[in-house]
């Protein structure tokens, strides 16, 4: 059931193109459903680096925060974001990693998926 409910959301709410939300997804899906605000950001910063890092954490914390919120994908303690579909399978893992490079157009395909989390 969680599986379903976080590719339910990646295929039907997030918009093809976005980067923000998918790369939010793929560190938690990475870092075994838990992230900081902070961890987020910096993979964005690395990878687009078109703002300095502070927009980034703006960016993260004012909406794709509030958007994953919003659909009761994640819990928010202090500056630590956990998802609420946790915990999955491996191949579960591994097929929504696949969809956050799709919905991104592979914004960040190129980092090594054994260095990511």
């Amino acid at each position: 059931m969680n599986y379903q409910v976080l590719e339910n959301f990646l295929k039907n709410k997030v918009r093809q193109g976005d980067v923000y939300v998918p790369s939010a997804i793929f560190f938690l899906l990475k870092s075994n459903g838990e992230a900081t605000i902070e961890q987020i950001s910096k993979l964005i910063y690395i990878f687009e680096n078109k703002h300095d890092l502070d927009k980034y954490k703006m960016l993260v914390e004012n909406f794709v925060i509030v958007m994953l919120n919003d659909y009761s994908l994640i819990r928010k303690k202090d500056n630590t974001i956990k998802l609420n579909t946790w915990p999955i399978s491996k191949e579960e893992i591994d097929s929504l990693i696949h969809l956050t490079y799709k919905i991104s157009n592979g914004f960040f395909r190129n980092l090594d998926s054994k260095k990511a989390a």
